[in-house]
């Protein structure tokens, strides 16, 4: 086992598994395409095939997410850093525990829940076919700009890549292994790593029906809209207070010598939670004058801070963010 099976397991995982999003795509741009159809006519055969389709997208979805599962096992059999002897590290040897989370595989998680939640909304025909415009778009997103098996992991690869080549004697083992080391322990095999980032993604898969109910409470005063917003706000809530919690101790663990309470990503995620706490005080007097139409935009500003705060990784120089200061 070693470089040429990771190599390997690599290309297989690029060759079956751009086939399934590719599928994805089409099937996004049919329920994108049902969805407008249905919201301006209402016709039932626009929505039964609509329904037909969103069970088709999330099964698509399931068989990626398993590809890249076997993917990951696969890393993690086959590519082994062994520490030099006299580094003094605790550890001898370590391999990449990597979670199914990172890279241009987190839009493509948080898009598969966002689907897995759509198929358990139940009633608001109407509400349903505008979750399908916003599901075809995210879709749509993931495969144009997030697409994990068109290349994936390029990051690991590309660390994997230096230590098979300074094993080789291109470069400074040390270094790399120095590197290696501290991206493993604190970052690929972190037990914050599997459950921090896991629960946010979770949250916002959820607070996406929260964001849709609020918007057709702008236009029709229906209880219904309020009752499915809240009933997906609280779980996402719940697990976004819990998710940014747990990233609490992580931060301290990793970034012990760093500034991270400034970081942006740190900030724009206070921003939020506090947000969707107004929103969930809010709804308590939605029945009391102009205070339905306040909740519902309170509700829109919260998921137009979420998606903001998930671009800070991407915009702005930070200990989150892929753009260097």
């Amino acid at each position: 086992m070693g470089f040429a099976e990771y190599l390997g397991a690599r290309e297989f995982a690029s060759s079956i598994g751009q086939p399934v999003i590719t599928y994805i795509f089409i099937v996004a741009l049919l329920m994108g395409f049902l969805s407008i159809l249905f919201l301006r006519n209402a016709k039932e055969d626009y929505f039964n095939y609509l329904i037909k389709l969103l069970y088709i997208q999330t099964g698509l979805y399931i068989v990626g997410f398993i590809i890249i599962i076997w993917f990951h096992v696969r890393i993690y059999n086959t590519v082994l850093i062994e520490y030099p002897l006299d580094m003094q590290l605790p550890v001898e040897s370590s391999r990449f525990a990597i979670p199914l989370w990172i890279e241009s595989e987190k839009l493509y998680f948080w898009a598969m829940i966002a689907s897995v939640f759509a198929l358990t909304l139940k009633g608001r025909k109407e509400l349903r076919s505008f979750l399908g415009v916003i599901l075809s778009v995210f879709s749509s997103i993931v495969f144009f700009f997030s697409n994990p098996f068109k290349e994936p992991l390029p990051i690991v690869h590309g660390e994997i890549n230096r230590w098979y080549a300074a094993l080789a004697g291109d470069g400074n083992i040390y270094q790399i292994a120095g590197t290696l080391y501290g991206r493993i322990t604190y970052y690929y095999n972190s037990t914050y790593m599997w459950t921090h980032p896991p629960m946010l993604f979770i949250a916002y898969a959820s607070l996406i029906i929260t964001f849709a109910a609020c918007v057709f409470m702008l236009w029709r005063h229906v209880s219904q809209y309020d009752q499915i917003a809240y009933k997906y706000a609280k779980p996402g809530y719940i697990l976004l207070t819990a998710g940014m919690l747990i990233g609490y101790p992580w931060a301290i663990e990793a970034w012990k010598d760093s500034a991270w309470w400034w970081d942006p990503k740190i900030s724009g995620s206070i921003m939020m939670w506090v947000l969707y706490s107004a929103y969930l005080h809010a709804r308590i007097y939605v029945d009391r004058g102009k205070l339905w139409k306040t909740t519902a935009l309170l509700g829109v500003l919260c998921f137009v801070t979420l998606v903001f705060t998930y671009l800070l990784t991407y915009i702005i120089p930070g200990i989150h963010s892929v753009v260097q200061p």
